[in-house]
Parts: structure tokens; C-alpha cells; sequence
């Protein structure tokens, strides 16, 4: 699942994939306009989900490899003044 974010508190970019998220932030500033990205993995101990960056074995690298995927391609169009953020 992914989605665009319009709000400035909310991400400019969300993917879901499985248990491993990533994130991607605009932020401005007097040199212009650059992203963040963050991508994490959520887990559940006990009752409680909580979120780590550490990924376990080649089927979260995987994951994240198309996180970063994902990523890219939403900055890119960004950076190139597309509208659609369709992978």
C-alpha cells in the first residue's frame, strides 16, 4: 500500500510493505526544498507494536530494498516536477 500525504505534519510519502515502512519527509529551508527518508520495522512485544531500524534475515532486506525502491522513485518525480507518484 502506498499513499501521497498532503499534510506538512504527516509524511510526504508512505509505502507499507508487510512489516517495514518507509517514510519520506519534505523539508525547505533557505537552500531550497530536500526529503529525509526513514524506514523502519514494526514488531509487536507482548501487547504493545514498537518500531526498530534493525531488519532481520534476506526477507526484510529484501523489503527494504523495495522501500528504498519506492523511495527514490517518489523523490525523483518529485525532484522532477511529476505529479503522479505511481512506481
Amino acid at each position: 500500500m502506498t499513499k501521497k500525504m498532503n499534510d506538512e505534519k504527516k509524511p510526504a510519502f508512505e509505502a507499507r510493505l508487510n512489516h517495514v515502512r518507509v517514510s519520506v519527509w519534505r523539508n525547505s529551508g533557505d537552500n531550497g526544498e530536500w526529503f529525509n527518508t526513514v524506514i523502519t520495522r514494526r514488531y509487536r512485544d507482548g501487547e504493545e507494536w514498537k518500531d526498530s531500524n534493525a531488519f532481520n534475515g534476506l526477507g526484510d532486506i529484501a523489503l527494504v530494498s523495495e522501500a528504498v525502491r519506492l523511495a527514490r522513485v517518489f523523490i525523483a518525480r518529485q525532484e522532477l516536477g511529476l505529479d503522479s507518484d505511481e512506481a
